[in-house]
Order: C-alpha cells, then structure tokens, then sequence
C-alpha cells in the first residue's frame, strides 16, 4: 500500500468542474465527495455521487467528474495497493457507497494527510496504516448488515458480478448473489444466465480457476491459492484444478519448472 505523495488531496478546492480520464489511471484511484457530482457507474452511465459517499475505482478505468459548480472542494487519492487485499476488501467499485461515520472516516483522511505532509523516517509505514484504515473503514460499512448503498445503475446484475469477481476469497453462495442484486435467487439466476451465458456458480467457478492459475504462474503457493480463491483445503483445490487441467496442482508446478 502506498498513497502517492504529489496526489492525495484532503479537502481540497479546485476550479475543473469537468474531468474526463478516458484511461483512468494505473493505479488505484478512490474519491470521498463533499459535494454533489456526476460520475461513472461500472458500465458507464452517468450518475449523481452525494456529499459524504465513498468511490473507488481501479486501475485503467474510464473516470468522468461534473461538478454542477465552477469551483468545488474533495477529497481523494491516487495509490497502489496489493491485488489480494484489495479483494479481500470486496469494496464495489465505480459505485457510490455512504459513509455512516462521517467524522470517523474524515478523521482518518486528516491523519493520513498528516503523515503524508511529515519528514519523519516512518511517514511512508504511516501513510500505508492509514490507508489501509481508510480502506477497511469502508470495507466496515459495506459489510454493515444494516448499511444501504445505492445501486444507480440500471445493470444490477452487472454491479453485483464486478463485486463477487472482485472478492473471489469470500465464500459465495448464490444465495448471497441475489441478496446483493437484491433479486430472488430464481430470478437472479436466469438474468444472470442471460446476461452472461452461465449461472452464477459457474462463472464464479471459471474466475477462481483462471485467478488461481494466474497466482501459481506467478509464483504463488498453493496455501496462498487456497485463501485467495476461497478453496476450504488442498485436497479440494486439487480435485476442483484436476477437473478442469487434467492433472494436480502440484503437478501443474512440477511441469512449469522443467
């Protein structure tokens, strides 16, 4: 984790009302709006961000920023972070999320300014706990039993598949699908099918298994497979990896390594 030193602003007044980055950025990007603007949902439909609401977007995302106003104040940051804590996080991205605790939450954007202004040895391990704080604060409100976000876009469906493709370490049930669609789960499924060609389970299955490839080519072990792709031992790991390869995961690394 690391916040970019020259591009984290903490309440910061600015006079570019309209903003487009048609390649986002490369790295990590959230905003904390203190006044109303219009932005991009995941499929790129304008919608109406409210003072006191929270938005991530990843990197290389199309971002857009309409402020109704010639001047206006907010607070964001540009930063890199961990792929696997960012999924474990299971943050919805390009969606608009209220923060309850506005005081609490602003609080640990002042502190992270803070530690970003200071010349101490530790600023950078600061900066990296406080914004690991910002981020599971949010992570908190999302997975509040008792928090409402908004949906503003008219894809759902396409909302909650970047959210359980995101968050591949949480132990998904479709059941859990159709509650954050908040769709019944018959229902859920056969949009789902018709949208993307395959249930739920299914897609989710085939995002583990090219995930938990990609980590095993990259040097991963398989222990560390386990827990980002939600697999409950290695023994289900390796029968779910045979199926679809042929051969065992521990074979599949033996191969590579010829």
């Amino acid at each position: 984790m690391y916040a970019k030193k020259d591009a984290y602003f903490y309440n910061k007044l600015e006079n570019k009302p309209k903003t487009e980055y048609k390649d986002g950025w490369h790295k990590w990007y959230f905003e904390y709006f203190i006044e109303p603007v219009h932005v991009l949902d995941g499929d790129g439909n304008d919608i109406v961000a409210h003072p006191g609401e929270f938005y991530l977007v990843p990197p290389y995302n199309r971002m857009y920023f309409n402020y109704d106003t010639p001047f206006f104040t907010h607070t964001s940051c540009i930063f890199d972070a961990d792929e696997e804590f960012m999924a474990r996080l299971s943050i919805p991205y390009m969606m608009p999320i209220e923060i309850k605790n506005k005081s609490g939450f602003e609080m640990l954007l002042h502190l992270l300014e803070e530690a970003q202004r200071s010349n101490s040895d530790m600023s950078k391990t600061e900066q990296d706990m406080y914004l690991s704080l910002v981020l599971m604060f949010v992570h908190d409100q999302v997975t509040d039993k008792g928090m409402v976000y908004r949906f503003n876009s008219a894809d759902v469906l396409h909302s909650t598949h970047n959210t359980v493709m995101n968050s591949l370490a949480i132990d998904w049930s479709v059941e859990m699908m159709a509650h954050t669609a908040k769709m019944s789960v018959s229902t859920f499924i056969r949009q789902y099918k018709r949208l993307y060609g395959k249930t739920p389970m299914a897609d989710l299955y085939d995002a583990r298994f090219k995930h938990a490839k990609r980590l095993l080519d990259t040097g991963y072990s398989i222990s560390w497979v386990l827990n980002s792709c939600c697999f409950k031992s290695n023994q289900h790991f390796s029968h779910f990896f045979k199926n679809r390869t042929g051969i065992s995961p521990s074979e599949y690394l033996k191969l590579k390594k010829k």
